[in-house]
């Protein structure tokens, strides 16, 4: 008995060896053919990232610059305004020009004329709460956003009232 055991094992001790070269054949070439296919996927990205970043260049060159938003900057001056009744006035005007300058959004920036823009809003009146602010333009940043730096004057002889409208 002790040498059919001897021989036993040893045939065991055989097939597991046989048996883990093969595992060893068969997995190593799952592995390649893997290896292989991740090469070439990352080729295929590669020449489709070069080809992605060429549209986007074409395409920059073909887009425009077009106004895409208005900030304005107000101060106020000319009276004497609590800050609750100059952050109202300045709402106001802000609303009022902004509907003036409504039709220069979507207009590509390289065909507006610079020098017309700022006449839209300088020497308009503004009335609000029945106190008329006089607009004058210090300064006009062209762009795809516009920013306009304006001055409300409070027209003499006029006196300050309550800047939150008619009740």
């Amino acid at each position: 008995m002790n040498e059919r055991g001897v021989r036993l094992a040893v045939f065991f001790i055989l097939g597991v060896i046989v048996g883990s070269v093969f595992v060893s054949i068969y997995v190593g070439r799952q592995i390649d053919q893997l290896t292989q296919e991740n090469e070439i996927l990352v080729r295929q990205q590669e020449q489709l990232q070069d080809e992605l970043n060429h549209l986007r260049e074409s395409m920059g060159e073909k887009e425009k610059d077009v106004v895409s938003s208005i900030e304005t900057h107000i101060t106020i001056s000319g009276g004497s305004l609590t800050r609750l009744e100059e952050n109202a006035v300045i709402l106001a005007i802000d609303k009022q020009v902004q509907q003036w300058l409504e039709p220069l959004k979507g207009q590509e920036v390289k065909k507006l004329n610079h020098l017309l823009i700022p006449q839209i809003i300088d020497n308009r009146t503004v009335e609000v709460a029945g106190t008329s602010y006089r607009l004058s333009v210090k300064l006009v940043i062209s762009g795809p956003e516009l920013v306009f730096y304006l001055e409300a004057k409070m027209e003499k002889g006029a006196s300050p009232v309550d800047a939150r409208g008619p009740s």
